[in-house]
């Protein structure tokens, strides 16, 4: 078993102190070997985050078996498209082969309308978040359920990608079905490890957009081999814990 070394981090968030304990690899590593430990800091800066801005009268809509956020396209920083291909590949048969399924025709649906090269085109002649939002509810239109979704839930809880675990709702769980920026409220996180990694740690793979469609991961690992460099767990730690504390 590859020997973990223990880290403590204290700092401020939301005006909440909050005392980070993680490990990562003692050995060289590529961003992936630190995902578990980004993953447990995300939960907790999304933790804290609803301590602070949930009222009791509104609380988190989010339930297991309520599915309709899981057919929005969900970023993925680079690294972590190569641990949804190594989620997918780790599943029993006949599962695997169901899930790999699922990401196939998904790309099929969207390739059939252009999303994806509709989407790089309007990043590269610069483009307003508006204009990207609506691109996005493009996506959902097509309800193309994550290939993940078994029974409205996740079946991949534990593992589920860094945005997953940042989107979290307060409007009734019906207005997810049909989503507008009048209807559905969520968490403005000030903090979000997602955007924070996908801004950090790309190699020349990625150009626009700034992460992978998940629903492309597995055909983008095939033709883009993972060629991070290797550094010690403490030492990507270092630099995201750096990152963040940019002004």
């Amino acid at each position: 078993m590859a020997q973990k070394v223990p880290a403590q981090v204290n700092l401020t968030l939301y005006g909440k102190p909050l005392e980070l304990k993680f490990a990562v690899p003692a050995d060289k590593v590529t961003p992936l070997g630190v995902l578990p430990a980004l993953q447990q800091i995300d939960n907790q800066f999304v933790d804290t985050a609803v301590e602070a801005f949930v009222d009791r009268d509104r609380p988190i809509s989010c339930r297991a078996g309520c599915g309709a956020c899981c057919r929005q396209v969900v970023p993925l920083a680079e690294f972590e498209a190569y641990h949804i291909a190594a989620v997918v590949e780790r599943l029993p048969e006949p599962r695997r082969s169901a899930v790999k399924q699922r990401f196939a025709d998904g790309c099929a649906q969207l390739d059939r309308i252009g999303w994806l090269a509709q989407l790089q085109q309007q990043l590269q002649q610069g483009t307003t978040h508006d204009a990207v939002q609506s691109h996005a509810l493009d996506y959902f239109r097509q309800n193309i359920a994550c290939p993940f979704l078994e029974d409205e839930s996740c079946s991949i809880h534990p593992e589920r990608p860094l945005a997953c675990r940042e989107y979290l709702v307060t409007s009734p769980a019906e207005h997810c079905r049909e989503p507008a920026p009048d209807t559905v409220e969520h968490i403005e996180l000030k903090f979000q490890v997602s955007r924070l990694v996908r801004k950090l740690w790309h190699t020349g793979h990625i150009t626009q957009p700034d992460s992978v469609p998940m629903i492309y991961a597995l055909q983008w690992v095939k033709t883009h081999p993972n060629q991070f460099p290797k550094k010690r767990g403490p030492e990507w730690m270092q630099e995201f814990f750096a990152y963040l504390g940019k002004p």
